[in-house]
């Protein structure tokens, strides 16, 4: 059981236990009212120790797409709260810096979080406002520190809100200021670009001097081309062994930056890579495992066979639309202890957890590692505990990172 996704949800519970243990003297309005606010406080100042990519974190939560998973859900409940504040504390226009502070900070963080609920927003766009969050974040504390407050005469919220404040700005500070010095990145150089098919590219990166990434198979990397148009820092799951001489990348066109990926880039491109980040090293502990692979979810899997594996018995479902799409196809099958079941949805339907337990026997020895949209991963998930597999034995990795 990871810490990382109960302690998002124990910060907000100790806050409103430690208001009803401690309710201040006043208007029960206003304290109501800097309660909710304290609580958004609290979420906003999670969502931004969260966005710091901190190795603890990742272990914790037990991946980084499960980190930002919790980071986009802090901020959508701060956001609830902060409405509730808003609607609800007594306004005091009496506090020449409090009220537009306050004003400043709530529109701030409203319009921010309805921006990232734009699922069309450019990649861009949408990155480029995540820096305003600490802006409006600091914007608070001001507020906070300019109007009269009731928290002020109740110690344990009092303390709570303070650590949330100095965590938050923390935080943000590392991110803007000190993460690129701290995180783990190098330098490469794009040695070739391999053009697979009209929507996907492999790209082999080879460090410009020094060693490279210490990754592990089926970690993905934060990937950054120094060429007009591709300078936006982009995950991607690396498809080579630890060994080999070059960083492989495999990219599917998805949207604006990977077509232009594919259109674009050109050996001797500069890059800078960063990570590697990811839990789903396939090193389950039972004696089989089942790896279930979509599309461009191949690439994990690849780049553990690249190093070598698999080290146990394996079955492999590839499922692609048509059986043109199934790429890599020759380099995986026939390998030692690894029996490949390719699914064409076009002619067979989609994978169900039902075909997965027919095909591969017996449920109870096996690790399941799922690569691919997350409406496929989760379904198959919740369809194999129905079948009687604990969860401890499922394996995914959430691709959506906003």
């Amino acid at each position: 059981m990871r810490i990382g996704p109960g302690a998002v949800v124990a910060l907000p519970v100790l806050n409103g236990v430690l208001w009803a243990a401690s309710p201040p003297a006043g208007d029960p309005r206003q304290a109501l009212g800097e309660a909710v606010g304290s609580t958004a406080v609290l979420l906003f100042a999670t969502a931004l120790v969260l966005a710091t990519r901190a190795r603890w974190i990742e272990r914790s939560f037990g991946g980084l797409d499960r980190v930002y998973r919790a980071h986009r859900r802090a901020g959508r409940w701060g956001s609830g709260c902060l409405a509730v504040h808003v609607a609800v504390v007594p306004w005091a226009l009496a506090s020449p810096g409090g009220t537009p502070s306050g004003f400043v900070a709530a529109a701030g963080f409203l319009v921010f979080v309805l921006l990232c609920a734009v699922r069309r927003l450019r990649y861009a766009a949408w990155r480029r406002s995540h820096r305003l969050i600490g802006v409006f974040f600091l914007v608070s504390l001001a507020h906070a520190l300019l109007v009269e407050q009731v928290v002020d005469t109740a110690t344990g919220p009092f303390l709570l809100l303070a650590a949330a404040y100095v965590a938050g700005v923390v935080a943000y500070a590392y991110v803007l200021l000190l993460a690129r010095f701290v995180r783990p990145r190098r330098s490469y150089v794009v040695r070739a670009v391999h053009r697979l098919d009209p929507v996907t590219v492999e790209v082999a990166l080879s460090p410009r001097r020094g060693a490279g990434l210490l990754i592990r198979p089926g970690q993905f990397v934060f990937v950054t081309f120094h060429r007009r148009g591709l300078r936006e820092p982009h995950p991607f799951t690396v498809s080579s062994g630890p060994s080999d001489e070059v960083l492989r990348l495999t990219i599917r066109s998805a949207g604006r930056f990977t077509t232009r990926v594919h259109r674009d880039l050109e050996p001797g491109t500069r890059a800078t890579v960063e990570g590697g980040y990811g839990m789903l090293d396939l090193t389950g502990s039972r004696p089989r495992q089942v790896w279930v692979a979509a599309g461009i979810g191949i690439t994990p899997f690849l780049g553990r066979l690249r190093a070598g594996g698999p080290t146990r018995s394996v079955d492999l479902f590839y499922v692609v639309r048509r059986a043109e799409d199934a790429l890599f196809r020759s380099e995986i099958e026939g390998r030692a202890g690894l029996r490949v079941h390719l699914v064409v949805t076009s002619e067979s339907g989609r994978l169900t957890a039902e075909r997965i337990a027919a095909t591969a026997g017996c449920l109870g020895d096996v690790d399941f590692y799922l690569c691919g949209p997350e409406p496929m991963t989760t379904g198959l998930a919740a369809g194999l505990r129905g079948l009687g597999v604990p969860a401890s034995a499922v394996h995914l990795e959430l691709a959506a990172f906003r």
